[in-house]
């Protein structure tokens, strides 16, 4: 069987030599290591050179991010897989990995066989997360369909943005030339909603579920 092409990249050697005990330097590996980058400028004329069939790379690195880096070898060579291998589990760099096409996205704390696992699934044309990527996934799911239950008018949202601001009714219906009555039936609204209170409550909620 043919042993998996792997470009391995990340600014820490220590890094990188951890991984290679992991996946290389064993009995029997199924992958073998066709080149290794500290930067993501390298990493892109490593993969432009032995075109591997799979990328390991983290975010943070000089030069180049490896989501640029992502993101510029997706556009070149679509079929190169490429695995998000970092440390970095905040949802913006998810978010962004996986517009960019990611295959996979991984915790640098991942264990061995979870690595091999993910690995051999990616290879195979299905995209693999983590548990705890995973769970941020899903915890973004649930918040955007609860805003989309909570059904928010435009003019309601308007008002919502400005009582987030801390305007009074009076303020609000002046900059949106509308009457203070028209105001507070969009508070009230809102209130019903969002299963508010207050306002205060209101704000509180708007913000868990990223409204505002």
């Amino acid at each position: 069987m043919a042993k998996i092409r792997i470009v391995l990249a990340d600014d820490h050697a220590l890094i990188r030599e951890g991984f290679k005990k992991l996946l290389i330097e064993r009995e029997n590996p199924f992958v073998e290591l066709v080149g290794e980058a500290e930067n993501g400028k390298e990493l892109l004329e490593i993969v432009a050179k032995t075109q591997p069939d799979l990328v390991l790379t983290d975010i943070k690195m000089p030069l180049l991010s490896g989501l640029d880096a992502l993101k510029e070898i997706k556009e070149k060579n679509p079929e190169i897989k490429v695995v998000i291998l970092t440390m970095h589990e905040e949802s913006e760099y998810i978010k962004r990995a996986i517009s960019s096409g990611a295959d996979g996205y991984l915790s640098k704390n991942i264990e061995q066989q979870e690595l091999e696992r993910a690995i051999k699934t990616v290879f195979n044309g299905v995209k693999y997360f983590s548990a705890s990527v995973n769970a941020i996934l899903l915890t973004q799911l649930s918040e955007q369909h609860a805003i989309e239950q909570t059904d928010i008018s435009p003019r309601e949202n308007e008002v919502l943005q400005l009582v987030a601001q801390g305007l009074s009714t009076k303020q609000i219906a002046a900059q949106l030339d509308i009457s203070n009555r028209t105001v507070e039936t969009h508070r009230i609204n809102l209130l019903k909603k969002l299963k508010a209170n207050n306002t205060a409550e209101l704000i509180k909620k708007s913000a868990q579920l990223k409204m505002i």
